[in-house]
């Protein structure tokens, strides 16, 4: 299981742990001591920095703004967990969760699945011949699969589809074609999302 969550990657790291180095003390019991989930996170991205890691997240503030939406309110209690018990691994530059860890981010996970959106949207479309264009985005969200449609024809308005579980709930028209996703798009009216 990768460290990540999401497109965004709750903790985004490189590199790779070897489990014969586990830190002293890393007992992975996990535990937040306290930290509120965005200051554990704060913790975590700066010791990447400190210790060099590749591709570190250099402005961790947005990076845990990221983080703390992709968790959402519900989970950030899960994600502090996470971060903390991955604290002590910085200095490895993870790019998997350390073996001490993975009921944490299991735990985590299961939280964005039940109650937000878990590993993040899928998108894809663009600008086609004529100057259509299309716009598909999906992601697992409250449990169910979301997905929002929407096509434009050159100079016209914006139609989308909205499905949860392969199911029509409802169509709408988006005023500019550029804000495709299941949480900001026009269909969040039907998916209500957190």
């Amino acid at each position: 299981m990768t460290l990540c969550v999401g497109a965004m990657g709750l903790l985004a790291a490189c590199g790779s742990v070897d489990e014969d180095k586990e830190p002293v003390g890393s007992g992975g019991s996990g535990g937040a001591d306290g930290l509120d989930a965005r200051q554990a996170c704060m913790n975590f991205c700066n010791a990447l920095n400190a210790n060099g890691c590749e591709a570190a997240e250099s402005d961790c503030e947005d990076f845990c703004d990221e983080a703390m939406e992709e968790a959402g309110p519900l989970c950030e209690d899960k994600a502090a967990v996470v971060f903390t018990c991955a604290l002590p691994y910085a200095s490895t530059c993870p790019r998997d969760v350390p073996p001490s860890c993975e009921e944490q981010m299991v735990a985590l996970s299961t939280c964005m699945e039940t109650h937000g959106c878990a590993g993040g949207e899928l998108c894809s479309g663009g600008g086609a011949v004529g100057g259509e264009m299309t716009c598909s985005c999906e992601a697992t969200c409250l449990g169910k699969r979301h997905e929002m449609r929407c096509e434009t024809p050159a100079g016209g308005t914006t139609t989308c589809v909205c499905l949860v579980d392969s199911v029509e709930v409802g169509t709408c028209e988006e005023p500019l074609p550029d804000l495709c996703g299941v949480k900001k798009g026009c269909c969040q009216e039907f998916f209500n999302l957190p």
